[in-house]
């Protein structure tokens, strides 16, 4: 339904931004193509081309993001995934006007064809998640389901239902316990009858997997009995860091979790990508590399770069290049003030900014812009680092990250990255530091990498959380 109701929007849209050039026509900001021999019921054969690869493309994108097989979308993230839908869209039609060489399309046409476009599916999605709720209200009830389960992963999702799961809230949930032996044999298993009524009109049982044991092969045939849908959800730990897909494989089901590391062409494509972008700023930034070089010598004694041990891909270690920002006996210098050295462990090797005694003047403001870490261009040169990822972690921090050390490895650490644009060294909790890596991996793109890029310009700028 929402597919064929999109269809409908971008026609209607289609037919709305003609309507808005012909009137633009009239003071001569629009010239319609003069009529041809190959014209479609009187439109020009290009446009009805673009409406087609509109279409087209919208279907594909949504297929590739898996939109239409959400039947149950988490309101604020669905608002997210249909803006990244609009804009793919775009660019695939964009990209389609290329291909196809329509020179005709007019740039005014294509801009607000665009525009209108992705506010008549805005519009769509709206007036159906009120229309849908409207019914549920009409029907005399909200949503009801049934969690069976007895442990933490239970109650959390219970509690996750009557929070935020879907635009159609769930005013009743009630949770029972899988050795429930009147909810096994078909009755509702609650405590009072009231409870039990509730059972009974509930729409959607969910199953918390870790929590059932040897009764599975009892239970799940008696689900449809208290509910039209049940949902079997898995005993994994912690699946928000992964791609999730769900298949069957003899006629048992298997979700197959991704790190969302990019391998073949998209691997391919993120490298090029990289080796263009570091190629083209060390052509740009060579001055400025030459005059902080100067800089450096002239301020202090020692080299003008800094190496440092850092963990690679796979676990490997690799040296990335820095401007010194310190001076040569830094180490000397921290340890001779033991308290000073005491608050520097104990807060993750860090320094309150400006009590850092190792820090050169020059050092400091190369810092405070980050003009530091320029050299890493070389570092993604080499195939060491990557213009976007997570964070390069020195040796020590791997324990930190965990059971999740394995996916941080998985991936070239970045330049820049999420954690550059979400606040650098302001982030003192690391098991946040830890969640913004894990979703970075999860989520990459080479347009995810465009704006991470674009944001680290004003987050440097800005000076947020320069150390």
């Amino acid at each position: 339904m929402s597919r064929t109701l999109d269809f409908l929007s971008l026609v209607a849209a289609f037919a709305a931004t003609s309507s808005l050039v012909s009137y633009l026509g009239r003071s001569d900001l629009f010239i319609w193509p003069a009529p041809t021999s190959s014209d479609i019921a009187g439109w020009p054969a290009q446009y009805i081309v673009l409406l087609l690869s509109a279409l087209i493309a919208w279907n594909l994108v949504n297929g590739y993001l898996g939109e239409y097989q959400r039947e149950q979308p988490n309101a604020p993230d669905h608002v997210g995934r249909l803006a990244r839908a609009g804009l793919l869209w775009m660019a695939a039609t964009a990209f389609a006007i290329f291909v196809f060489k329509l020179r005709e399309i007019s740039r005014v046409f294509l801009l607000s064809y665009m525009v209108l476009g992705g506010v008549s599916i805005a519009l769509r999605d709206w007036a159906e998640t009120v229309v849908r709720r409207g019914i549920h209200r009409s029907r005399g009830a909200h949503r009801s389901a049934i969690v069976v389960g007895n442990g933490t992963q239970a109650r959390w999702l219970r509690q996750f239902l009557l929070d935020n799961y879907c635009p159609e809230p769930y005013a009743l949930v009630r949770q029972v316990d899988p050795a429930d032996s009147d909810f096994i044999n078909g009755q509702a298993g609650s405590a009072s009858k009231s409870q039990a009524a509730g059972f009974d009109r509930a729409a959607e049982v969910f199953v918390a997997a870790a929590d059932i044991g040897a009764d599975a092969s009892a239970l799940f045939p008696r689900l449809f009995e208290h509910a039209t849908e049940a949902h079997i959800v898995p005993g994994v730990f912690d699946a928000s860091i992964f791609k999730l897909a769900l298949r069957s494989v003899g006629g048992v089901p298997l979700i197959t979790l991704r790190s969302g590391a990019l391998t073949g062409l998209e691997g391919t494509l993120k490298r090029t990508f990289d080796i263009a972008v570091a190629a083209l700023l060390l052509t740009l930034v060579a001055p400025l590399m030459t005059i902080i070089a100067l800089l450096i010598k002239v301020s202090s004694p020692g080299p003008v770069f800094f190496r440092q041990e850092r963990v690679g891909k796979g676990g490997r270690r690799i040296q990335i290049y820095k401007f010194r920002t310190m001076h040569q006996n830094a180490e000397g210098i921290l340890k001779a003030n033991s308290e000073l050295y005491r608050s520097y462990v104990e807060n993750n090797y860090k320094l309150p900014k400006g009590k850092d005694p190792r820090v050169t003047f020059i050092g400091g403001f190369l810092r405070e812009l980050s003009l530091d870490e320029i050299p890493q261009l070389f570092n993604v040169l080499k195939g060491e680092m990557s213009m976007v990822g997570p964070r390069p972690v020195v040796p020590a921090e791997i324990e930190k990250y965990g059971d999740y050390a394995s996916l941080l490895l998985s991936v070239q650490p970045g330049l820049t990255g999420q954690w550059q644009v979400s606040g650098r060294s302001d982030i003192a909790d690391y098991a946040r530091r830890v969640r913004i890596d894990m979703e970075y991996i999860r989520d990459q793109s080479i347009a995810r990498d465009l704006r991470i890029l674009f944001r680290t310009v004003p987050a440097v700028l800005s000076r947020e959380g320069a150390h």
